[in-house]
């Protein structure tokens, strides 16, 4: 007998016990950013906003920043003057926390890469650092090769200057101040990055702390930040020469890496998709597999799943693939990961690791792209199954959470939280939903909570004739929700309590 559980959905509306404030009241202008902040945890520390005023000249813009606590209170507000640039678009990056001060990047770029494709060559990034004790906000500083520079790049002849530098770079926030991440730019005419060797980490003052370097042979390498917390950064580097995949543990105060461990290379059964997860004892790796190809993982032809426990020194103390035929009587699913029902595939939205030792991996059944004559329909996807494995990677059972296809989007999941101190998550989806009595098709928001194992959800309305919500993370046990209306001046935010 399968074990493939149906969740029935309840729609509610939240109660009138929310905390509310008017965007209008806040800040006046066009809203150029709104995003949470996290600490290093990932929990929510605030959100920040930032409104365009006015165009001061040619050259600059006014705006206005506006910091508020994970209570909605009005922390902390101020204006600035950014520089502008005739031929260049730009828009604000994800603010970083460090300690008690944000840093504010923006990325410059050719209006022209929206049309024509993105021109790496025309891309620069300027920083600014607000201190939240004092409401005052830094003067901008950018990065160029090995220099930082404080103050705004000059209007003139802006094109020659940016094609100078190596790389697009940016500050990515660590305990004490930030990485600096170096993005590559193409090579001339090729679709091939410049070689970057080092990580480096700055204090908060712009002076260099230490240089990691995770390249020696000075391969072309491709690189990413798998995990980040206090204690570790995991960074994950694959070489394109050699196929090698590393991930090197890093010790964020000292630069030193604790172990690396290499998670594929040529000779490797599968190619993998996954995440990782560091706990005080190990580190958890678990996602995805496919038969091993030059090419890297194929979410089209996935193979089952995976996890690996390593030590504090880097040592394998569990290992284990599941393979889609190991699903038994709990899944009917092809050796070529088609379901037997409908030939719909599974495809990997989060991969959730509990402190216990459980997983659970939330896919969305999905088709790729069909193709008929000289019209190519968008991929389908519909409900979501939710694979739950115990300790030792066995297969406990699934669920399944019914939605529609998917419209205007390749997937209708949204984000998840980690909550009551690991041992549960909460994912939030959204739906294209026919009301049962109006028969009219609306937006709903799915809420879904897995808790010691246990799963339970619920929907609310996102639209109607009058409005439309946007939901956004907020502290544990709510969920932050931007409602536009039919009049601007009254759109609002609030936090509405969740269920559970």
């Amino acid at each position: 007998m399968k074990k493939i559980i149906t969740f029935f959905v309840l729609l509610i509306s939240f109660s009138i016990n929310s905390q509310i404030s008017s965007l209008a009241e806040l800040a006046s202008g066009d809203i150029q950013l709104f995003n949470p902040i996290y600490e290093m945890d990932k929990s929510i520390y605030g959100y920040f906003m930032v409104v365009k005023l006015d165009d001061v000249s040619k050259t600059e813009q006014k705006f206005e920043y506006v910091f508020l606590d994970k209570n909605l209170n009005k922390v902390a507000n101020g204006e600035f003057i950014d520089a502008s640039y005739k031929k260049y678009a730009s828009e604000f990056m994800t603010p970083e926390k460090v300690g008690d001060k944000i840093i504010l990047s923006k990325i410059y770029y050719r209006w022209q890469q929206q049309v024509f494709g993105n021109n790496s060559d025309y891309k620069f990034v300027s920083n600014r650092i607000l201190d939240l004790t004092t409401n005052k906000i830094s003067k901008p500083f950018y990065f160029e090769n090995e220099l930082v520079v404080e103050g705004e790049r000059a209007t003139e002849k802006i094109d020659k200057r940016i094609k100078k530098n190596i790389f697009i770079q940016y500050p990515l926030a660590i305990d004490g101040g930030y990485l600096l991440f170096k993005q590559s730019k193409l090579q001339k005419n090729s679709f091939r990055t410049k070689k970057i060797a080092t990580l480096e980490a700055y204090n908060i003052d712009n002076s260099k702390n230490w240089q990691y370097n995770y390249n020696p042979e000075e391969h072309v390498v491709n690189t990413r930040i798998e995990f980040l917390n206090e204690e570790i950064i995991v960074l994950w580097a694959m070489s394109t020469k050699t196929k090698s995949q590393v991930l090197h543990f890093i010790n964020p105060k000292t630069g030193k890496a604790d172990f690396k461990y290499e998670i594929e290379n040529k000779k490797s059964e599968f190619n993998h998709f996954y995440k990782v997860r560091k706990f005080k004892d190990r580190t958890v790796i678990v996602g995805m597999t496919s038969k091993n190809k030059l090419s890297g993982f194929n979410y089209k032809k996935a193979t089952g799943f995976f996890k690996i426990v390593l030590d504090n020194n880097g040592n394998e103390t569990f290992k284990k693939y599941f393979k889609w035929e190991d699903a038994g009587n709990i899944l009917d699913i092809k050796k070529n990961g088609k379901l037997k029902e409908d030939g719909y595939r599974l495809l990997a939205k989060q991969f959730f690791i509990f402190e216990d030792g459980t997983t659970a991996f939330l896919t969305e059944k999905f088709k790729d792209t069909q193709y008929y004559v000289v019209v190519a329909l968008a991929p389908k996807t519909t409900d979501f199954l939710v694979l739950n494995f115990d300790k030792e990677f066995a297969l406990n059972n699934v669920e399944k959470i019914e939605k529609d296809k998917s419209y205007y989007s390749s997937s209708d999941y949204l984000y998840s939280q980690r909550i009551k101190d690991g041992n549960g998550v909460v994912f939030f989806y959204r739906d294209y939903k026919k009301d049962e009595e109006t028969k009219k098709k609306n937006w709903v928001l799915g809420i879904v909570t897995i808790i010691d194992g246990k799963m339970q959800q619920e929907q609310i309305p996102m639209s109607s004739e009058e409005h439309f919500i946007s939901p956004y993370i907020a502290k544990e046990g709510y969920i932050l929700l931007r409602e536009f209306n039919k009049d601007s001046d009254h759109d609002e935010i609030r936090l509405e309590k969740l269920n559970y």
